[in-house]
């Protein structure tokens, strides 16, 4: 008999009082194997279906020969949940491509397709002009440490340039009234 240990929130702390046990989450949960289930039993619902599809295909090593499979439920999805399942195919370990993302959505949903992939690569652009921020931010951060405090050691600038942007204005706003370099980056 296997055990259930790791499987409960109590696991975490060990001792729990018993009237505390009931109120404590649980993260118990039946792993599915999907793959071994046919398209059309994977759920009555329609967005269930297509998103567990987008499971079940998005690791197959087929996945580029069965996009059209996997997107079926196209012509009946809202578009969001298409963007959502597009996202998450390009992000898997089997790459998709616009090209091809584009040529099955053209064959299901010819209508929506550049609405659905001008909406797909909004979230790209979205995210590179977030990146482009953060590296902005780190860049004047480091152009602003030299002006005033001299040359900024590669450990620093690794520093810097892997923090967000939180990090980093935190850091700026600290760097005008630091009276040396270290005083910018203790973390208080």
């Amino acid at each position: 008999m296997q055990s259930r240990r790791g499987c409960e929130f109590v696991d975490l702390f060990g001792c729990v009082p018993e009237p505390l046990r009931p109120y404590l989450p649980s993260f118990r949960h039946a792993l599915v194997n999907l793959g071994q289930i046919e398209d059309q039993e994977l759920s009555g619902q329609t967005r269930l279906r297509a998103f567990l599809r987008a499971l079940k295909y998005n690791r197959r090593p087929d996945l580029r020969q069965r996009i059209d499979i996997l997107l079926a439920e196209a012509p009946v999805l809202e578009e969001a949940d298409l963007v959502l399942i597009l996202d998450y195919l390009d992000d898997g370990p089997v790459g998709v491509g616009d090209t091809l993302m584009r040529e099955a959505l053209q064959r299901l949903v010819p209508e929506q397709t550049e609405r659905i992939m001008q909406k797909w690569t909004q979230t790209y652009f979205d995210q590179g002009k977030a990146e482009g921020r953060t590296e902005g931010g780190a860049k004047m951060l480091v152009r602003l440490i030299e002006k005033r405090f001299g040359a900024v050691s590669p450990q620093l600038r690794q520093r810097i340039f892997s923090a967000d942007v939180a990090t980093l204005e935190a850091w700026v706003e600290r760097l005008l009234d630091a009276p040396d370099l270290q005083s910018v980056f203790e973390s208080n």
